[in-house]
């Protein structure tokens, strides 16, 4: 397996002080017949990855370590897959966006059955699971976040607009362990965050100057942002305050450039990029 090391600058704003170098080593890629490949999740004991791949209209499985090929399912069964989450149980959670609804499968590795369903839905793009149980799906086409408990839709939040608490073409909602809520708010070019109640409580993005936002990743104290147009990846604090930057900025396909991507796992000292547009997933150890 070729290792590639290579050096990218840390960038924080303002842009003209001289910023430390993160240092990173590639250990694996895996692009075997993906297309467009979207956010993943680790299985509940770490090993897994199970990888959105879009425009096959599957989830791909992975040796998180290794990249290795698994499998894949739910081929015939789902349209253009954008999130995944795994609930408490162990059941993996599908933002079914072409079918306007969440898929509730039951995998082990790559052996998958169809469990159940979320409907009523408008372009689900993105899947959480809060610590209390309910489930938060974000609707791409009609700007709202709908909160699921016991399978059944408890409430909707937000609707189209630029005010706190609204959205415009909302992504990935991520749930902390506090409980706080993180919605990538795309075409806003931030991100909103709220309290367990779905509270507005800050937002932050802008001053980055963010260009499509899509998914993001707790990483213990730190979040990981996946800058789609402007083809990076940003490491922040858990303040908001931005630590720094992979990807070059421009378009390119390597260890250390990317072509529009969208998501991004990590697991100190490792960062998986879901590098959808070079139709890839690409390991790094942050060194």
């Amino acid at each position: 397996m070729r290792r590639v090391v290579f050096t990218a600058l840390l960038l924080l704003v303002p842009l003209a002080v001289a910023q430390p170098v993160l240092r990173a080593t590639q250990l694996a890629e895996f692009a075997d017949g993906l297309a467009e490949p979207h956010d993943a999740a680790f299985s509940p004991d770490g090993k897994l990855i199970y990888l959105t791949d879009m425009r096959n209209s599957r989830i791909q499985v992975l040796e998180a370590m290794t990249l290795k090929p698994v499998g894949s399912f739910g081929a015939g069964e789902l349209s253009y897959p954008h999130d995944a989450e795994f609930d408490a149980s162990g059941r993996l959670l599908v933002a079914d966006t072409g079918n306007d609804r969440i898929a509730i499968y039951e995998v082990k590795g790559a052996q998958a059955k169809l469990a159940g369903e979320l409907k009523g839905l408008a372009g689900p793009e993105g899947v959480a699971v809060t610590p209390d149980g309910r489930v938060l799906v974000t609707n791409t086409r009609n700007a709202t976040l709908s909160v699921f408990r016991d399978g059944k839709l408890e409430r909707t939040a937000g609707g189209p607009g630029t005010k706190y608490g609204e959205l415009r073409n909302p992504h990935d909602v991520e749930a902390a362990s506090d409980g706080s809520v993180y919605i990538v708010d795309s075409a806003n070019n931030r991100v909103q965050v709220f309290d367990a109640g779905l509270r507005h409580r800050a937002s932050f993005g802008t001053e980055f100057g963010l260009n499509g936002p899509k998914y993001l990743s707790f990483d213990g104290d730190r979040i990981w942002l996946a800058d789609e147009y402007n083809h990076r990846i940003l490491l922040l604090d858990r303040a908001h305050k931005l630590i720094g930057v992979l990807g070059s900025g421009k378009r390119g396909r390597a260890a250390d450039a990317f072509y529009q991507p969208e998501a991004v796992l990590a697991r100190a000292p490792h960062v998986w990029v879901i590098d959808t547009y070079n139709n890839r997933i690409v390991l790094l150890r942050i060194d």
